[in-house]
């Protein structure tokens, strides 16, 4: 099920963040900062943040629904819980929140991938996504910018 995110879940939240150390590690964070940063950006306004929640937290999504300069959607964040990489978990996930919370919204998404991280690029790319361009992210991290039309 996925729920919007609000300060009744801030502990649950916290909580799986801080399982992610294989996605803190690739965002060059330690757990706790790849923890604080999210949260403060849940809690932020402009965005919609989502909670995946099976009898316990396994994902969650940050979105910003049209972006300012072009736009699109954006997802900002897509964090499946490491346990369940490589078991078809993170596609089904994302295939619901793109019915659900994407579609209603726009007809072009974007998204920012680390240059170093392959399985995301893969993981994108058998979504539909394709490369557009490398940017910079207001952090200054340097990021392949992946876009998907869809009708």
């Amino acid at each position: 099920m996925i729920h919007v995110y609000d300060a009744t879940w801030r502990d649950k939240v916290a909580t799986f963040l801080l399982r992610q150390s294989a996605f803190a590690s690739l965002n060059g964070q330690t757990p706790e900062a790849f923890r604080d940063e999210n949260l403060t950006d849940f809690e932020a306004e402009g965005t919609v943040s989502l909670v995946f929640e099976e009898g316990d937290v396994i994902a969650v999504a940050d979105l910003l629904k049209e972006h300012p300069v072009d736009g699109s959607l954006w997802l900002g964040l897509f964090v499946v819980d490491e346990r369940f990489h490589g078991t078809g978990v993170a596609q089904r996930l994302y295939e619901q929140l793109e019915q659900e919370y994407m579609r209603p919204f726009q007809t072009v998404f974007r998204l920012g991938v680390l240059p170093h991280n392959e399985r995301a690029h893969h993981f994108w790319e058998r979504q539909g996504y394709v490369y557009e361009k490398d940017s910079v992210t207001a952090r200054g991290d340097q990021v392949h910018v992946m876009k998907k039309l869809v009708e």
